[in-house]
């Protein structure tokens, strides 16, 4: 696979946090993954904490960098990789899938997958991205999650974790060729797997809850949701939270 540069980690607390200790080293190299099935302390969006039984599940982080003339909008990445989890997770067979905004993978109601993403930049220019994925692939339950699910739970299927990887990475590989698309193909392409888009939703925003549909995303990923008077608004992932 000459696109990515494969490191296995026995364990680690993080994939992403290890990846940008070598980063600030300058001992990072352009598709470099470090991957594991023991992870300790994986981090999610909003300093969540991800729970995995060790060997069970699967955790990568990719290193990738960019030229000034392909990625000025950040959020591009997360949408092309997101997609390409899910087209990963397609073709093993897995149901139901859509991206929750930001970029979340559900299965059904179920979240099976979590992106986390962290971009450096030089100046005001995109330089690279730490690209974190934490796959919930043969575990057996997850106490006190009732939004989690597996893969193996899912499916009744087993699966080689460096096969799922392979595949993953060979889909987001192909996503990632798609960076240099105009931005509106990119987030309609985003759009059209989008969890509960044109669905009547409750939200939570200020301590409030409210009923809005959601209308799409902004090309800097702000949430368009359309408010009970019809008037437009638009949320950054810090003040607003779906609730169903």
């Amino acid at each position: 696979m000459p696109y990515f540069k494969l490191i296995k980690i026995d364990a680690t607390d993080s994939t992403n946090s290890l990846l940008k200790q070598r980063y600030l080293a300058n001992s990072c190299s352009d598709g470099e993954v470090l991957w594991t099935s023991i992870q300790r302390q994986g981090r999610g969006q909003k300093n969540t904490v991800w729970l995995s039984d060790p060997g069970k599940n699967l955790a990568f982080s990719i290193y990738k960098e960019f030229n000034t003339a392909e990625v000025q909008n950040p959020f591009l990445l997360s949408c092309l990789v997101s997609l390409g989890v899910q087209a990963a997770l397609e073709s093993l067979m897995i149901p139901q899938l859509c991206v929750k905004w930001p970029n979340d993978i559900l299965s059904g109601e179920k979240k099976i997958c979590g992106v986390l993403i962290e971009n450096m930049f030089k100046g005001s220019l995109l330089h690279a991205s730490i690209v974190g994925i934490g796959l919930n692939v043969n575990q057996e339950n997850f106490k006190n999650l009732p939004r989690a699910a597996s893969m193996l739970q899912i499916s009744r299927t087993t699966y080689d974790l460096e096969d799922v990887l392979a595949t993953c990475l060979d889909h987001i590989r192909q996503k990632l060729e798609l960076i240099n698309l105009p931005e509106e193909q990119i987030i309609k392409l985003y759009e059209a797997s989008l969890y509960r888009i044109g669905k009547p939703s409750t939200f939570e925003s200020d301590g409030r809850l409210f009923t809005g549909i959601i209308r799409g995303v902004s090309l800097q990923g702000l949430l368009k949701v359309q408010l009970e008077d019809s008037q437009m608004a638009l949320y950054d992932l810090k003040t607003i939270q779906l609730k169903n």
